[in-house]
């Protein structure tokens, strides 16, 4: 029997080859090197790599869209620019580190994994194929459960890490048994195939439906999307705060992709059905992050149940499934991503200071003692609460409109009524900030003050300009949205 071998595309993977290339030799060579001397190496090779593979992505952002391996790989603009942002988010996590306890210890460990779950991240991103998904997703998920216990003198670190073990695993599971669903009503595993299989109508409707909507939990788990974010507080509060920034901005990006691409792609024929599930994941989202923010005092839990509640924006792009939905989806992600880690650098900073856990009674007079930092805190709660000329207003207006060019006002009002509700809440933290009869905290250093400053300063200027002048970020997204609709 002759067998056709697979054409092998280094082009296709050159990030991962990046990525975990320099995490193997990191966890080679440190081994031989003083421990301040490993963490700093490891430190430098890890950003060195991140802007490496940065770099390849970009070169390949405007190329047209191509199958690699035998279908299991599209590389095209909407997989680079979720790509670049992963990899840029990967990066910050590195400066971010900075000043976290027990980073002298194992600084070594936490780069190489944090390399090799943006491997795992930048391999999802582009993956046709359920089984290359699976795969690229436990690769990630594998190395966020032991970043997320990597204080493993923290009991709050091991019991975030342990619980996201058990759900992301349920939610893994869904996944592929979903797949395995889609397989026997389709016979294929190729996204493309998979269209083409059911163009045909002989697909079981029964099994190629519950397929999906497992499918769609499965995602839905690695998108911490309510009713499946049981996981996302006691992950967020519990791990090191470098990693929860990287966890809320490179996950929901991997994860939006991935569910954009797999529905738009694999079932635009069933769209009909999956839009009506979307819709209540968007409900529940809504619902469960912004109660459940309401009723925290500690600041990275509030935020944490603030990503639930943005899953519910992010999948409003995602139930549009068009191009206009899509070019929403990697705008919104763009400025979701910058405010979520500066807010997170900024709850670094004063985490640091304190040496506890931060409520937001711990920000009351704290912006006469550092006024930059919390000036741009104000602006990251702002554009999370939608307010003009943030990012967080553009992208949320340009995300109602995809849904309400679909048909589906009903989410659009669903999302006026819940950025509402989140003022309550976002709005805390600025009173808090300049709350004059508070008495002003003394000065403390705060170890890896000047990155985690430097973060900072970069995110809000970020989020600031893509909301005033959001025509570049814009136009990228329809670049990228229109390689997957072309």
């Amino acid at each position: 029997m002759i067998v056709n071998p697979i054409p092998v595309s280094f082009s296709a993977i050159a990030p991962e080859i990046i990525l975990v290339g320099t995490a193997s030799v990191l966890l080679v060579v440190a081994v031989f090197l003083p421990a301040e001397t490993a963490r700093r190496l490891s430190a430098g090779a890890a950003a060195a790599a991140l802007v490496a593979a940065t770099a390849v992505a970009a070169t390949q952002f405007e190329d047209a869209a191509r199958l690699s391996f035998d279908h299991t790989l599209r590389i095209d603009a909407f997989g680079q620019g979720a790509r670049m942002l992963i990899f840029l988010s990967g990066l910050l996590a590195v400066c971010l580190a900075f000043g976290m306890r027990r980073l002298g210890e194992r600084g070594v460990e936490y780069h190489a994994l944090l390399l090799s779950a943006c491997a795992g991240m930048s391999l999802l991103a582009v993956s046709n194929s359920f089984v290359t998904a699976f795969v690229a997703l436990e690769l990630f998920s594998i190395c966020l459960y032991v970043l997320v216990a990597i204080e493993t003198d923290d009991l709050l670190s091991l019991e975030g890490g342990l619980k996201y073990l058990i759900v992301g695993s349920v939610g893994a599971a869904f996944l592929l048994y979903g797949a395995a669903l889609v397989y026997g009503a389709s016979h294929a595993l190729e996204f493309d195939r998979i269209r083409a299989s059911l163009s045909h109508g002989d697909a079981h409707p029964v099994l190629l439906l519950a397929g999906v909507a497992l499918v769609i939990v499965g995602l839905g788990f690695k998108a911490n999307a309510a009713p499946f974010h049981m996981w996302t507080p006691d992950a967020y509060e519990g791990a090191p705060t470098a990693v929860t920034a990287f966890m809320s901005a490179a996950t929901k990006v991997v994860a939006l992709v991935i569910a954009f691409r797999v529905l738009v792609t694999a079932f635009p024929r069933q769209s009909d059905v999956w839009e009506i599930g979307l819709a209540g994941v968007v409900f529940a989202c809504f619902i469960a992050g912004n109660l459940g923010a309401l009723r925290q005092a500690n600041v990275k839990r509030m935020l944490a149940y603030s990503t639930v509640a943005h899953s519910g924006f992010l999948l409003t792009a995602v139930a549009a499934h068009s191009a206009l939905g899509g070019r929403a989806l990697l705008y919104y992600l763009v400025v979701y991503a910058a405010m979520n880690v500066g807010a997170f650098a900024v709850v670094a900073v004063r985490e640091r200071e304190l040496a506890r856990p931060v409520e937001v009674a711990d920000f009351a007079g704290w912006g006469y003692r550092r006024p930059l930092l919390s000036m741009a805190m104000v602006v990251f709660m702002l554009s999370l609460a939608g307010f003009p000329p943030t990012g967080g207003f553009v992208g949320k207006l340009y995300i109602w409109s995809a849904a309400i060019s679909n048909g589906q006002t009903y989410l659009a009002i669903a999302g006026v009524l819940a950025t509402v509700v989140g003022l309550v809440y976002y709005l805390r933290v600025p009173f808090a900030l300049f709350d004059r009869d508070a008495a002003v905290p003394a000065a403390v250093a705060s170890p890896g003050y000047g990155l985690n400053a430097g973060v900072t300063m970069a995110m809000a200027i970020v989020v600031l300009a893509v909301g005033i002048i959001p025509s570049p970020v814009i136009d990228l997204a329809r670049t990228a949205s229109g390689s997957l609709f072309g």
